[in-house]
């Protein structure tokens, strides 16, 4: 992500961006994959410090009344009791570890249709068969990504030179938290010498993720971050690896 867009995601965060400028934003947030997840992490950050304001100004101002001594004393050591309670609490929340399974769910997105046949050229369509544009068309409906995950699957095995269509088959499984099948349909992919290894890295991660095994995952999720082009998800990655088990 290049200066110009961090500058523009700056000014929109901190609304004082222009209409020109919000315009700019807009197609590079459509066309760069990075710009639009750093712009959704930076959106998640502003929701989470709104919503702890809110929190903080709803809260009851305490009112201070007089009171008999050891009526004070009993208070105040009703106060400690749960000052620490409290703090056990935070302790607790702070210390315990993230529900992976929940986490993985969280980071999941699906990875974005780069096929030909979306294109404009409305002749790139006829060089593909019906049942593999049918299969992505399925792809781009997130209410049919199980019956996505099955026609991809089938393609996948008719057109094994196609590596393309197992990486959306992997995702689609991951999507349904089909994980060791996920897994084993992305290994190949993610160890392949093609340009699709390098999503297919970060998928297998979360695969391994779901699925409990987390050496490997962190494995899978290290390379991504190192690979060059391990840029659309490295937020996620990162994320993933800061609380998987080690």
């Amino acid at each position: 992500m290049d200066n110009r867009t961090d500058n523009l995601l700056d000014l929109y965060f901190s609304n004082e961006i222009s209409e020109k400028e919000a315009s700019e934003l807009k197609g590079l947030l459509h066309n760069d994959p990075e710009a639009a997840a750093e712009w959704k992490w930076r959106q998640q950050i502003a929701q989470t410090t709104r919503q702890m304001k809110l929190e903080a100004s709803a809260a009851p101002t305490a009112t201070v009344v007089q009171m008999p001594v050891w009526r004070s004393f009993s208070r105040l050591a009703a106060g400690l009791v749960f000052v620490v309670a409290a703090a056990g609490l935070v302790f607790y929340f702070i210390n315990r570890q993230p529900d992976i399974q929940e986490a993985v769910a969280q980071q999941f997105e699906p990875h974005r249709n780069n096929m030909p046949f979306r294109a404009l050229d409305p002749a790139a369509a006829a060089e593909y068969p019906a049942e593999v544009i049918r299969a992505f068309q399925m792809y781009d409906d997130p209410a049919q990504l199980a019956q996505a995950a099955e026609a991809l699957g089938a393609i996948a095995a008719k057109y094994p030179e196609h590596p393309e269509y197992a990486l959306y088959q992997g995702v689609s499984l991951v999507g349904i938290k089909k994980y060791a099948e996920a897994a084993s349909v992305l290994r190949p992919v993610a160890n392949s010498s093609t340009k699709y290894h390098t999503p297919a890295l970060f998928f297998l991660g979360l695969a391994y993720s779901g699925n409990t095994q987390y050496a490997e995952a962190r494995q899978v999720l290290e390379a991504y971050v190192k690979d060059k082009d391990g840029k659309t998800y490295r937020e996620k990655a990162l994320y993933m690896l800061k609380i998987l088990p080690k």
